[in-house]
């Protein structure tokens, strides 16, 4: 896909039901399965596609994102033409940084749209957890001849609809005859998944032309209100699909890996997900460490008790301690006679000697970072 742009926003998505856990970074740098952050699976699906030129808005406490992403060296994106570009939110005079909507953001890189060479642009948001390439939805795009493609997928299982999600109906040629946007779902099963394929001269003058009637909405003033006009069409995804918009889905998706068929989809040799490399000992199990089912990260020691849950870089169990159905992030610090479970700890908490933090499957308890408790 040589022709293509990448255009991945972030800070947009309604982070309300992850509490503390977007309090000091937006929901795309939220780290995810060990190593990871959000963000590295669109933009690793972008570049697994041939996608050289990406651009990732930004709205606000995205310091973390910045150090995450850096150059773009780790996913080859540090070139002297195209590459990666990141694109804080475009303010003016007395204007404040507030979320008005896609569109505006978009306005506000109209110059990095203009100045891309590239004919057509993918325009995706940053909380979903997928592993694919966008050459079958270009492929498909170009043969029938629409204005906007949009990939979705059927989901299935515990917490498979979003408390806020898009909804399509198509007809048996693919083509979208219908759209719900809201916390209404409908029939059809088919959710989009916030990825869209365009011409980029397409995407400018809807802009313009929104923007000139006071609409500021992607999907509610470009394809809701233009469906009878406009030629949308929608392709299945068919593979694995994790949504994090709450603490809940965070904690399922985290626990999703521990399943080996997920991790072998989401994690695979032919199409890698790449995340910044920070180079570390390998874990470091004492004699009484006793560690089941879980998912273990570089640099981390445990001498206690650790089954079905996720440990982050550096993350500390000492003797004594048990840790179940838990998420701990990186350089946490959980002491003797310590007993979690399912328990979400953020970077650098420490949790002192004997305490017990018990909570359940649908509502976890989440320490925010740097907490001692």
């Amino acid at each position: 896909m040589i022709d293509t742009m990448g255009i991945i926003m972030t800070g947009l998505e309604d982070d309300a039901l992850l509490g503390e856990l977007t309090m000091h970074r937006p929901v795309a740098a939220l780290p995810v399965c060990g190593s990871y952050r959000l963000i590295d699976f669109i933009l690793s699906n972008m570049v697994n596609s041939g996608i050289s030129r990406v651009g990732v808005t930004t709205h606000s406490n995205y310091r973390s994102l910045m150090d995450h992403l850096g150059s773009g060296k780790e996913w080859d994106l540090n070139r002297k033409k195209d590459g990666l570009s990141i694109l804080p939110p475009y303010i003016t005079g007395m204007q404040q940084a507030v979320n008005n909507g896609t569109l505006h953001v978009l306005n506000g890189i109209m110059d990095f749209l203009y100045n891309s060479s590239q004919r057509y642009v993918v325009l995706a948001g940053s909380n979903l957890l997928f592993n694919t390439t966008f050459y079958e939805l270009h492929e498909a795009h170009i043969k029938s001849g629409a204005d906007v493609t949009i990939l979705y997928h059927r989901p299935f299982g515990a917490g498979a609809y979003p408390p806020k999600h898009v909804s399509l109906i198509t007809d048996e040629n693919g083509r979208v005859t219908d759209i719900e946007s809201g916390y209404a779902g409908m029939s059809s099963g088919k959710l989009s998944m916030g990825v869209y394929f365009m011409e980029k001269s397409f995407l400018e003058y809807q802009i313009r032309r929104c923007l000139a009637r006071g609409q500021s909405d992607f999907v509610m003033d470009v394809l809701i209100r233009n469906l009878s006009i406009l030629k949308i069409h929608a392709v299945p995804f068919n593979g694995y699909v994790g949504r994090v918009d709450s603490v809940s889905s965070f904690f399922r998706e985290n626990h999703a890996l521990l399943d080996p068929n997920i991790c072998r989809e989401l994690f695979n040799s032919k199409h890698p997900i790449y995340t910044k490399v920070k180079d570390q000992v390998p874990t470091i199990y004492g004699s009484n460490a006793k560690v089941k089912n879980s998912l273990v990260a570089d640099g981390c020691f445990i001498d206690g008790t650790v089954e079905n849950s996720v440990l982050f870089r550096g993350a500390r169990v000492e003797e004594g301690a048990t840790v179940t159905n838990s998420i701990l992030n990186q350089n946490s610090y959980i002491q003797t006679n310590v007993t979690l479970d399912y328990v979400v700890l953020d970077k650098n908490v420490v949790v002192r000697y004997g305490k017990r933090l018990m909570g359940q499957e649908s509502h976890p308890v989440v320490v925010a970072k740097g907490m001692v408790v």
